[in-house]
């Protein structure tokens, strides 16, 4: 079988670790070509603590490169956490104070753009602001050729619905998620509404309480911490609230994107608004009248969910 050459963008949450547990899951399809780290809503050096524990525990001797730590074009930066993935008491269980080598002389747009020509292209999941990849494609023009796909954890649908007008993925560094956008590069859009169609129940989540495969073991304290967190506002005995998970819908969509359905939207990040600021703008019904060459987003709108959780969490 040929594997899925992927490479990683991403700042490192307690939501994208999820997005490597779930690979290594299916590790016989994917080849990890290497990682890109950007800020987020942690620091740099938070996302690289981080990521050091990950690939120790995982056992991966992946290359990894640190790339921006701050927005694209803007002077600003919001508030960012310096916690790592493994400080919580409930959570992740991973040694973070390892250190490991860093791709030297090369930022995050030199480190993809290299790996993406060494392998003649590849698929890129970015979890988090589209800063690495804004820097790549106005330094490297023809990068865009090289890139299948993008699959982005980034944007919401529903704005209403979830009671939010902006997510973090296109707030941290809107002129780059704009600029990306522009580029016409394939690009499907895993919003923070995927969580609706792709969660984990409380039972589903407990399948591996008892594992003690040291990997898997983790995987479910990991599932248990973010599933805790998401019903923390419930009383006892209420706490029946699914795990949303924006994280794996992106690597279904990265790997088995026949799980998925998408539909082609045209979207717009704005950046003159006052109130909207930062705030990606679907027209969901082409109200705007875009012909279909003109649609720049690939918008994940289904997903089998069983399908989905028995191949990247519950099978072993």
């Amino acid at each position: 079988m040929k594997k899925i050459r992927l490479l990683l963008d991403m700042s490192v949450t307690e939501e994208s670790a999820g997005i490597l547990f779930a690979l290594d899951h299916v590790k016989e399809q994917v080849e990890v070509l290497g990682i890109s780290l950007c800020f987020g809503r942690v620091s740099l050096e938070s996302s690289r603590r981080s990521m050091g524990g990950l690939l120790e525990l995982l056992g991966w001797n992946t290359e990894v490169a640190l790339g921006a730590e701050r927005p694209w074009r803007r002077d600003y930066m919001l508030p960012v956490s310096d916690e790592d993935v493994g400080q919580a008491i409930n959570g992740l269980q991973i040694d973070t104070d390892r250190t490991w080598p860093v791709v030297s002389g090369e930022d995050g747009a030199d480190f993809i753009y290299r790996k993406l020509s060494e392998q003649g292209g590849g698929k890129i999941l970015c979890a988090g602001c589209l800063t690495n990849l804004a820097m790549l494609l106005e330094r490297y023009p023809d990068a865009g050729e090289l890139i299948e796909e993008i699959i982005w954890c980034g944007g919401t649908w529903r704005h209403a619905q979830l009671q939010m007008v902006k997510d973090y993925g296109t707030f941290l560094d809107p002129e780059a998620a704009q600029y990306v956008l522009e580029r016409k590069i394939p690009l499907t859009m895993c919003p923070v509404d995927a969580g609706e169609i792709c969660y984990l129940t409380k039972e589903e989540v407990d399948i591996h309480m008892y594992e003690k495969e040291p990997v898997l073991h983790q995987f479910n304290r990991l599932m248990k911490k973010r599933w805790c967190d998401a019903n923390a506002e419930l009383p006892l005995g209420q706490r029946r609230r699914p795990l949303p998970l924006q994280d794996m819908a992106a690597v279904a969509a990265a790997v088995a994107p026949e799980l998925c359905g998408r539909e082609m939207r045209y979207g717009e990040v704005d950046l003159e608004g006052r109130l909207t600021f930062g705030m990606l703008v679907i027209d969901i019904n082409n109200r705007l009248n875009h012909r279909p060459e003109e649609m720049n987003i690939g918008q994940l709108a289904q997903i089998d969910r069983e399908k989905a959780i028995r191949k990247f969490y519950m099978d072993k």
